[in-house]
């Protein structure tokens, strides 16, 4: 006799693939209090009492992108018996900042857009350094079953040389095998020729590495 399907929890940006995996599991879309930009650690405090009020009971598959992955490791560290898996869509790393500054040669043209670029990488606020600490901590979840999906062409922009292009890809790819390697289960993909919004890029790969982990646990 199969299991009864896992509950899928969707976070804000995967919430756009709600429909398509309602087909074939149920649905929780978590929204914290303060919405994407809740600080981790207080999303993955809020979560289990949303669950349990929407009568919601384990077991969960966890489906989070950008930012987003930040609660939901926060979350798998704190409840990993509850996770039937995790997947990890382009999900934010907390060393992804120096990585990139680092990828950057001094040589570089300063373009307009490469000069912003680099602005942007420098620090994002209060709310990013404190989750980026505390998300470092996480060093082992286990054997929760992980799938990591990566952009296969990052976001950055196209006037850099090729060079730095590839080295900020290998960069990225490198920290998500990074966040892969937190489980012994764990697995990076890599989703070829998309960028970093994989919900709308690439939802079928999305959806498809979700549909697995509720099909290996039923």
């Amino acid at each position: 006799m199969s299991k009864p399907r896992p509950t899928v929890i969707l976070d804000e940006p995967c919430a756009r693939l709600r429909d398509t995996v309602a087909a074939f599991a149920p649905v929780f879309v978590f929204k914290a209090t303060r919405g994407f930009l809740s600080p981790p650690l207080q999303a993955a405090e809020e979560l289990p009492g949303a669950l349990a009020a929407a009568g919601m009971a384990p077991p969960y598959v966890f489906a989070a992108a950008s930012f987003g992955g930040f609660a939901a490791l926060a979350y798998a560290a704190r409840h990993p018996e509850t996770l039937a898996g995790l997947v990890l869509v382009d999900a934010s790393h907390p060393e992804q900042s120096a990585s990139a500054l680092a990828a950057i040669p001094s040589s570089e043209p300063l373009t307009p857009a490469v000069a912003a670029f680099q602005q942007h990488l420098q620090g994002f606020g209060p709310l990013w350094t404190e989750s980026c600490a505390a998300i470092a901590e996480i060093r082992d979840l286990g054997a929760v079953p992980l799938l990591v999906l990566a952009a296969g062409q990052p976001d950055m922009p196209g006037d850099l040389s090729a060079s730095t292009r590839e080295a900020l890809t290998r960069g990225w790819h490198a920290l998500q095998r990074k966040h892969a390697a937190l489980s012994t289960r764990g697995e990076l993909r890599i989703v070829p020729g998309a960028g970093h919004d994989l919900v709308r890029l690439a939802p079928d790969a999305v959806a498809a590495a979700i549909r697995e982990l509720v099909t290996a646990a039923s």
